[in-house]
């Protein structure tokens, strides 16, 4: 409305828009109240206001835009309602009804009662939508919004007046595009689902690799503890192969010296019974003489105080007071054969082989056995 059109000052026209502000608030308000007493959650009751040249145009283009299922709009200004109207008379009414979407349930209301409804519907070639209200929803929705008036007022369901050719064109326009945009949305619908099922399905994949790389490296812990395990029992293994090597062969070296040390026992006694077995002889041989010969002829003294080569000192050449066995087997005065490693001897006086060791061990049988002899020729030494 602009002064010029409509002849009146700008002032007037400001005070006339700031009513219709006010009563539409007011109106606003008071399906509000009635929403929430109904039972309706606040949050979801939505109010606006908004200024435009077709209204009609304006609140299909909303329905579209929100997907309304259920519109409830004035059939006519309400100082303009008759006691007996039973047909739209408001041009912004009759074109929601007409372009509105079959979908959206509209109930054209003045004054507070039900002039005209105009179910909704929803099919779609190949596919199956429907939207139906049930009668008990349809029934508490009009006894909140219309209140009865008496019986000449009733709820009339009127179809609306036939389209024109360019309205046909229009309406038609106007469903295909709702069509498309249902289509559109359904599609963007899929496509979601689908995105969330790959969404699950990756996530499925990754909680499963990461259980069985759990698994895994679980296992690979475990093989790493019983190799660790496996390399100290083998290193432990080893060691007391070490061991046992080590024992063995000081063992044998024990046995070798075991061995030569029976070895030099048996040659030991094998000397102790030649000389026993010569001390014998000569004992004999000295009794025979002495029961035959006179004791004081020169000559028997001679020949029987010889000692037995066994008696004397292979170095010295002398009888032996302190016989003892070395290292080759032989028997030596004790003094000497210390005497002879003090001037370097280190190969045997017999064998003129190198000596093992200087170990002497004491010829006690033999030693017995010079005392013996030493005693039964006690004018040895004054005869020789």
């Amino acid at each position: 409305m602009t002064p010029s059109s409509s002849g009146l000052e700008q002032s007037e026209i400001d005070a006339i828009q700031e009513s219709e502000q006010t009563s539409i608030s007011d109106s606003l308000l008071k399906y509000h109240d009635i929403c929430i007493d109904e039972g309706v959650i606040e949050q979801d009751v939505d109010m606006s206001y908004f200024s435009a040249n077709n209204v009609g145009e304006w609140i299909v283009e909303l329905i579209y835009q929100n997907n309304i299922k259920k519109l409830i709009m004035g059939a006519t200004a309400d100082s303009h309602y008759p006691e007996d109207m039973v047909h739209i008379t408001s041009t912004n009414a009759e074109y929601v009804i007409r372009h509105a979407p079959h979908c959206c349930k509209i109930w054209l209301v003045c004054n507070g009662d039900l002039i005209q409804t105009r179910e909704g519907r929803f099919e779609l070639a190949g596919s199956s939508y429907s939207y139906s209200e049930s009668s008990s929803s349809v029934h508490s929705l009009d006894s909140a919004l219309i209140p009865y008036g008496g019986a000449g007022r009733a709820e009339c369901v009127t179809e609306p007046h036939p389209l024109s050719s360019s309205e046909e064109r229009s309406a038609s326009g106007v469903e295909t595009m709702y069509y498309e945009a249902q289509r559109q949305r359904l599609e963007i619908e899929e496509l979601k689902r689908e995105k969330e099922q790959r969404d699950k399905m990756r996530c499925e994949r990754e909680e499963a690799l990461t259980s069985s790389f759990g698994v895994t490296q679980k296992l690979y812990s475990e093989e790493v503890i019983r190799r660790r395990e496996a390399e100290a029992e083998l290193n432990r293994s080893k060691a007391e192969i070490e061991d046992m090597k080590r024992v063995q062969k000081e063992h044998e070296e024990q046995h070798y010296t075991d061995c030569r040390l029976l070895e030099l026992i048996q040659k030991e006694r094998d000397e102790a019974i030649k000389t026993c077995e010569e001390l014998l002889i000569h004992l004999n041989l000295d009794k025979a003489m002495s029961s035959s010969h006179s004791p004081s002829s020169p000559l028997q003294w001679s020949l029987s105080d010889e000692p037995p080569q066994c008696f004397l000192c292979p170095i010295s050449k002398e009888i032996m007071h302190n016989p003892h066995v070395a290292a080759d087997g032989h028997t030596y005065e004790a003094e000497e054969f210390k005497r002879w490693l003090r001037h370097g001897g280190e190969k045997s006086p017999m064998t003129n082989l190198r000596l093992e060791n200087d170990n002497l061990t004491p010829n006690l049988v033999l030693r017995s056995a010079i005392r013996d002899w030493l005693q039964r020729h006690p004018y040895f030494y004054d005869s020789s």
